[in-house]
């Protein structure tokens, strides 16, 4: 049901849609500031990263969702397509998805929807079953028309799919499990055809799944890091002999014969000990052939190295020919002379010769005069004649058009959410467009265990926030020059480049605000922090940590701004600290993942995405003569002879163009690369540092005998002697504050507090602030309940104690000499892990300075990258990317009448009880000072730590995202919390000023009384 206020911003959005379709102006221009996320007028919509989409924009045009029929609400359709690819007869195309398709359920019963698995010897079903289920899709679309004839079920899948030229058979990366899975037609179907190709990496490769062991250090004496294997492109001889895997984690190719379907060899292009990268993540194949069709050249994209490597298949001698940044697509000519090369971070196209194996072109997509990156091609396609290249533009939402003869981008084409791949129609007049997301729309009842939360959802609807984002396909007709015109202004308006404008506001800021405190959190939505403000556009029933349990979070939204219309654009923390430090993602990240999150499950692929790479800080120095966590890294250190080295230099897959280059005509990278190159600051504490440090027994403070890496849990670090962290990006290493330890769910944000304290201190004394300091609490990502300092050993003391430290930093700083020139900025790093009733991506965010509103609610819709946009206008210190450049700031939030009045933290009552250490806070001593009320707990440590006891935490989200949602509903709610009624909801938005007072009065109320 819809609230009063969010009914008011849909009625406005209509009216003005009315009068702007009258009017004839595009759909984009409907969009109102204050337009929540989700479904347009008259098509389109608006995503969490602030872009629109219009995928049924180009004339005759068609979009649907990838439906697979198992629930009459689409819950369980498709999402992450990432692969087409046409027959040679153009007339059956095949869909590949890869990516979150899991954990659903019969909507009547309730049920898993479970899958059989194959044996791979066999081909047919075993007795093992699976929740994951991603697919292929087989449309003839003989017609010019998707008709679907068949979705297989493969349970495990990374990028590869590749048709034999006949068209009777084809082939499927099967991703973790190290094999492909090959069909054949039987009739007017498409069967497994066993034995699957079984590529050998990982241990036990004749089960249903493998063990997921085989990646590039399994023979090592480093092997405890080692990832499993992932096999993902794929091509097929022309005649049909050979074909060659890309092995993504074992940076090698593995030739096969596919009669007898054994591995002819393997070729390696980096192993362990190696001193030179090269050939790392080999991700796409395109095999070049005899005139006979024998397979003779192969060409592999090689991610880290920004290469592409030809082999020859017979001597296996290899050439290595330079591309652009982290290239991933390739694409063969039909003459095999023109090999085109999507380069995701370059946003280009290299053009390389295959007979002398050079470069002899490079094709730029960006637009003219524009230096800002983020359209990530992945995908490309040719139109029959040859003259047109087609290519997906990931973070754009649109193809481009590109004419070969000038080389040059005619224009853009819009599409879904994160288009991945493109095919032409064999008449050249047709393109088949797949996109991997769609907004994911309200999810109150994710994680609800309740009688009410089942109530909104009697279906047994999968409301995580991967879940509900569903893959689309387009069929678009190639436009001619005039409306191909129009559609690319449709695709500039969708993604803000009029937007680039100065905003008045922000210049008045920028000679005012000096100082930005960047604070990053972990994982809450909106509703369920802030779900019971008694102003803004919340839910009572969804709030999991109300006023009592997180007071300064209230406190801070009343006191300053409320901001209820904002989204982070993440859906999880690997995506999410991508857009949180540089305003959008990379292709790697994109495709990586969802797939670690999904069908993965962290098996295979690592959490790549905050600067280790392989479970391996790369800034550190691969030995050393006293190897140790803080001088030589993980393989270094169970392998000091330097035989287990691998990922040379330290060159981050995942990471953005212009990581670390600090010239100041460097563009991209991350927020403190452009404060370093603009001459500002920069302090650390706690991002982007290595988590290495791995799991503890049962006291943290301790050394542990079973782990030399482990590092003891200090609350005086400093004093102690004992260094917590050390940097993961190299421009960081000597701006890091080597005492404030990482994500680690065993300390108490209190602890960080403290230690940043101390550090900022020696600033305060010289009268000096960073220009940009970077802080992160990750304590409301709440886990480690068995062996928790402290006493925080459930979740709502967990929030209590990230509460409190927010409190504090604020209070610090707003009672000193530098409040006068300083913001601070507050956001969650994603909003996976909460209900919320406007939009699953809806969450909080702070922005609090002396120049900040006060006792305001602003319902400008805002995102992660109108937060970046923000700190980079008030610093003054450029944009990193095309996202951020479009974006608007979030100048609503200001005034220019300064409020210098300072802010006092509230004590969570909770933490002034036990089973809380007493010293923890020792303000919970003074009765001066304010503290909320105490709630009493449902349950205790043991059983949150019953509940979790199979849940890894060491790691962000290395777990069954679903099952922990639902543990801490029922750890704080149970099966029988009460639920406020419909009208109670709306009043709320109704009687503002009237239910502010009451509940300020029932605060002080409990306040006295917890006294």
């Amino acid at each position: 049901m819809l609230n009063f206020k969010r009914k008011r911003y849909l009625l406005l959005s209509l009216l003005v849609a009315a009068v702007i379709v009258v009017s004839g102006i595009q759909v984009v221009s409907a969009v109102l500031a204050t337009s929540p996320v989700g479904e347009l007028p008259e098509g389109g919509a608006l995503l969490p990263t602030g872009q629109i989409i219009t995928p049924a924009a180009a004339p005759g045009s068609t979009f649907a969702p990838l439906a697979t029929g198992l629930r009459a609400d689409n819950n369980a359709d498709a999402a992450e397509a990432v692969t087409t690819t046409l027959s040679s007869d153009g007339k059956t195309l095949l869909v590949l998805t890869s990516g979150y398709n899991q954990n659903f359920k019969d909507q009547n019963t309730g049920a898993d929807l479970t899958y059989p698995v194959l044996d791979p010897l066999t081909g047919k079903p075993s007795s093992e079953t699976t929740r994951k289920a991603e697919w292929v899709f087989v449309y003839d679309v003989s017609n010019g028309k998707l008709v679907k004839r068949q979705q297989l079920n493969i349970p495990n899948t990374y990028n590869g799919l590749a048709w034999a030229k006949d068209g009777k058979r084809f082939y499927v990366s099967g991703g973790i499990d190290d094999r492909v899975y090959i069909y054949a037609l039987n009739g007017d179907k498409y069967l497994p055809e066993a034995p699957f190709i079984l590529l050998g990496h990982n241990s036990n490769q004749n089960a249903p799944f493998p063990d997921y062991d085989g990646g590039l250090l399994k023979d090592t004496p480093a092997k405890n890091v080692a990832t499993g294997a992932v096999v993902a492109g794929l091509a097929v001889s022309k005649d049909g002999n050979t074909l060659v895997a890309a092995n993504f984690e074992n940076d090698s190719i593995s030739i096969v014969n596919t009669t007898n379907r054994q591995v002819v060899k393997e070729i390696k292009f980096f192993v362990p000990g190696g001193k030179e990268a090269t050939g790392e993540f080999p991700f796409d194949v395109a095999l070049k052939n005899t005139n006979s069709g024998a397979a003779t050249k192969a060409f592999i994209s090689s991610q880290r190295d920004n290469e592409v490597l030809a082999v020859d298949i017979t001597s296996g001698e290899i050439t290595r020919v330079p591309v652009g940044s982290q290239p991933n697509k390739v694409l063969l000519s039909t003459d095999q002379n023109r090999l085109y090369v999507a380069n995701g971070n370059s946003d280009s196209i290299s053009v390389i010769d295959t007979n002398n194996n050079s470069v002899v072109q490079t094709i730029s997509l960006s637009r003219a005069s524009d230096r800002y990156k983020g359209a990530n091609p992945n995908s490309l396609a040719l139109s029959p004649d040859e003259h047109t290249l087609y290519a997906t533009l990931g973070g754009e939402n649109a193809v481009a058009v590109v004419d070969l003869q000038p080389g040059k981008v005619t224009g853009r084409i819009p599409t879904g959410w994160y288009p991945n791949s493109v095919s032409v129609s064999r008449d050249g007049q047709k393109l088949y467009v797949v996109n991997a997301k769609s907004n994911s729309g309200p999810n109150p009842s994710n994680n609800r265990t309740t009688e009410a939360g089942l109530a909104r959802n009697t279906t047994f609807r999968n409301e995580y926030n991967w879940a509900l984002e569903k893959a689309g396909i387009s069929i678009i007709p190639v436009p001619k020059s005039g409306t191909l015109a129009m559609l690319s202004e449709q695709v500039d308006k969708n993604n803000g480049f009029f937007n680039r404008r100065p905003d008045r506001t922000m210049k008045f800021l920028q000679g005012k605000i000096k100082h930005v405190i960047y604070v990053l959190k972990e994982n809450r939505t909106y509703d369920q922090v802030l779900g019971d403000l008694p102003v803004g556009n919340g839910d009572p029933a969804l709030a999991l940590f109300p006023q009592p349990v997180s007071p300064n979070h209230h406190k801070l939204a009343l006191d300053f701004v409320t901001f209820d219309n904002f989204y982070d654009s993440g859906e999880s923390s690997g995506v999410g600290w991508n857009w949180s430090t540089y305003g959008r993602t990379t292709d790697y990240t994109e495709k990586t993942q969802s797939v670690l999150y999904g069908n993965a499950g962290f098996s295979g692929l690592t959490y790549d995405y905050e600067g280790t790479n392989r479970n391996i800080n790369i800034v550190l120095p691969q030995t050393s003569s006293n190897p140790s966590q803080f001088n030589t890294r993980v393989t270094g250190v169970l392998d000091p002879s330097g035989q287990s080295a691998i990922l040379p230099g330290n060159i981050d897959v995942n990471a953005p163009a212009g990581d670390g280059e600090l010239t100041s005509n460097t563009i991209g990278g991350y927020l403190w690369d452009a404060a370093l190159r603009a001459g500002k600051t920069v302090r650390n504490y706690g991002f982007y540092v290595d988590g290495n440090y791995g799991t503890a027994q049962e006291d943290p403070t301790q050394p542990d005998p079973n782990n030399p890496l482990y590092i003891p849990i200090s609350a005086n670090p400093a004093a102690d002697n004992i260094p917590q962290a050390v940097a993961a990006k190299t421009v960081l290493s000597d701006k890091t504050d080597i005492y404030f330890r990482g994500y680690d769910q065993k300390e108490p944000d209190i602890y960080l507090y403290n230690e940043w304290e101390r550090d900022i201190d020696s600033y305060l004394a010289r009268n000096e602030l960073p220009n940009l300091s970077l802080v992160r609490l990750p304590h409301d990502h709440f886990g480690d309940f068995s062996n928790a300092l402290a006493g925080l050993n459930t979740a709502p003391l967990q929030m209590a104690d990230n509460d409190y430290a927010v409190g504090l930093l604020v209070e610090k700083i707003s009672k000193s000499p530098l409040w006068k020139e300083t913001a601070i900025v507050v956001l969650e790093d994603d909003c996976q892990n909460g209900p919320d009733h406007v939009d699953s991506h809806r969450s909080i965010a702070y922005i609090i300075s002396p120049y900040t509103k006060r006792n305001a609610v602003v319902s400008t819709n805002y995102n992660t990258v109108s937060v970046l946009r923000t700190m980079e206008d008030l610093l003054n210190i450029g944009y990193l990317g095309m996202n951020d450049a479009n974006a608007k700031p979030m100048s609503d939030a200001f005034t220019r009448e300064p409020d210098f009045t300072p802010y006092t933290a509230v004590v969570p009552g909770n933490l002034c009880a036990e089973p809380v250490d007493p010293k923890l806070v020792p303000a919970c001593q003074d009765k001066n000072v304010e503290k909320s009320a105490i709630v009493p707990s449902l349950h205790n440590k043991q059983w949150w730590a019953q509940a979790t006891k199979d849940f890894y935490f060491e790691v962000e989200d290395k777990l069954d995202a679903d099952k922990f949602n639902r543990v801490l509903w029922a750890g704080i709610k149970g099966d029988t919390a009460p639920y406020p009624n419909e009208r109670s909801h709306v009043n709320l938005s109704q009687n503002r000023a009237q239910l502010l007072e009451e509940w300020r009065l029932s605060s002080d109320y409990l306040t006295a009384q917890a006294d």
